[in-house]
């Protein structure tokens, strides 16, 4: 249970905290709220607490309260690339069941199976 972070997340990260004249070298992983696809993670300029995990990585902090580390097993704070686009993306290594639309694609799948063999008007 852990946080690691990529180098190419961590060059990005520092060039946006410069472009933007953010003087900081600690960000905060945080629960930013809950989608189809799970929980989403974000990260925020803040100072650690005494309830966080940290890790040092190349000059900059990273805090996440140590209770969101024990639900989700630890952090990667990635680079991520699609096409001509990319930037830094938070992802917990266990997600579980946690899924907002995972209840609701099993329900689906069990009602078409009902009724697969029954006729609908």
């Amino acid at each position: 249970m852990s946080i690691t972070v990529d180098k190419k997340a961590s060059d990005e990260l520092k060039s946006i905290l410069s472009e933007k004249n953010i003087n900081t070298d600690t960000l905060r992983i945080f629960l930013s709220g809950m989608g189809c696809s799970g929980p989403m993670f974000n990260l925020a300029q803040d100072e650690a607490k005494d309830s966080d995990l940290k890790v040092e990585f190349e000059g900059l902090n990273f805090v996440v309260d140590k209770t969101l580390v024990s639900q989700y097993d630890g952090f990667e704070v990635l680079y991520v690339e699609q096409g001509d686009m990319g930037g830094v993306y938070v992802q917990a290594l266990n997600v579980g069941e946690s899924s907002g639309c995972t209840a609701i694609a099993v329900a689906d799948k069990i009602n078409k199976n009902n009724l697969k063999n029954r006729k609908i008007y």
